[in-house]
């Protein structure tokens, strides 16, 4: 996910359940974290200086994830996850901004008193590495891993939007404000909309100055970080929610992450990959995981969320393939198309959530399995 909701065109009626928010672009995420198992112990909540809440939690014995309690409060930040080797620690993923990334290396610190000698990004979305900068102050001489595709995504077009950022969150807090007082829009909406105004002077503060900082050794298939205690395997399995995802491997502990492949509770599609997403997410499923760790959201202890997710992009693609093919225009399919099962399934009745829904996953899906259908190319840095 990235961090910055954009004017959504989601049409038909998609859009008259849209309940007033925008969707963002491939810049933004994260989701709902909670406590999964008494093996897994759980640090109380701290609110960093950018505002945001977070928890640190201890999967097993070498492995610590740094999240987000309430994925589904706004402004939405990616998992991070700590791994300690023998001569140093493994981290996957950095926060979504400086003030994050300054949080999480003080964390990590109260952790370990070795250095972070890899840092590894899943894909190229802010949220999820925009805070490197910190790490590098704290470690100047450690490596940043990603899959190629990734690091081109960094240094090209994709990350434009981090020259405006800091501008353009202040432009959504006007928005948001709006959506506040509007006395049609129902009061759980309304609440969501309230987080961004909580938050938003430090975000906007936070966010300004913001710099990627890509990878300095790339893999294409595998790659891997021995360790004699714990030894890391990293992973391209296929385009799936970027052209260029990474997961990573612990098998000693059988603890899968997955970046953004997994978003709990409510997936995000952006410039996604419907036909080979499905085909990666039972990829997944092969690792026989005791523990995945998502890119946003709670940890999972079986493959139920997995199944669901699938499901849904095989909802998607059974309506969206054959309306296409007919050559019916994408702003009629989203008319023409009707996932209440799918909205029940993720969201229920929770009017906050169905938005979430509609702007993070509906949205872009239906269009990026329009465009499978009709042979055109999905662009990395859209919605």
């Amino acid at each position: 996910m990235t961090a910055m909701l954009h004017a959504s065109v989601y049409s038909g009626a998609a859009a008259a359940g849209n309940n007033g928010v925008r969707y963002r672009g491939a810049a933004m995420k994260t989701l709902f974290a909670a406590t999964i198992a008494a093996l897994i112990l759980v640090s109380p909540c701290f609110a960093a200086s950018d505002g945001f809440v977070r928890e640190t939690m201890q999967v097993a014995p070498h492995v610590h994830l740094i999240y987000r309690p309430i994925a589904t409060n706004a402004p939405y930040e990616g998992n991070s996850i700590v791994i300690e080797q023998s001569d140093g620690l493994v981290v996957v993923d950095a926060g979504g901004s400086p003030p994050s990334g300054e949080y999480i290396v003080a964390e990590i610190k109260k952790l370990s008193n070795k250095p972070v000698k890899d840092l590894i990004y899943t894909h190229y979305h802010g949220d999820h590495n925009l805070g490197a900068g910190a790490f590098l102050k704290a470690w100047p001489y450690m490596t940043i891993v990603s899959t190629a595709a990734t690091k081109a995504n960094m240094t090209g077009k994709p990350m434009n939007y981090i020259k405006t950022y800091s501008a353009d969150y202040a432009g959504e807090l006007d928005y948001a404000k709006k959506q506040v007082a509007d006395p049609s829009l129902p009061d759980a909406v309304k609440q969501g909309w309230q987080q961004y105004l909580d938050v938003g002077d430090s975000i906007v503060a936070g966010y300004k100055d913001m710099r990627a900082y890509p990878a300095s050794v790339t893999f294409t298939g595998t790659d891997a970080i021995p360790d004699r205690d714990e030894p890391v395997e990293i992973a391209f399995l296929g385009k799936a929610n970027s052209d260029g995802d990474a997961v990573i491997w612990i098998p000693n502990e059988k603890i899968l992450c997955s970046g953004d492949i997994v978003v709990n509770p409510i997936p995000y599609a952006a410039a996604s990959y419907p036909a080979s997403w499905i085909e990666v997410l039972n990829k997944l499923k092969t690792y026989h995981a005791k523990y995945l760790i998502p890119g946003h959201g709670e940890v999972q202890t079986d493959n139920a969320y997995i199944d669901k997710v699938i499901a849904a992009l095989e909802d998607v693609r059974a309506q969206v393939t054959p309306l296409a093919k007919k050559g019916v225009t994408l702003e009629d399919v989203y008319k023409q198309t009707d996932f209440e099962t799918l909205k029940a399934s993720f969201a229920g009745g929770d009017k906050w959530k169905r938005s979430l829904l509609n702007s993070f996953f509906l949205h872009s899906i239906v269009k990026n399995a329009y465009f499978e259908a009709t042979g055109r190319a999905i662009e990395q840095g859209t919605s």
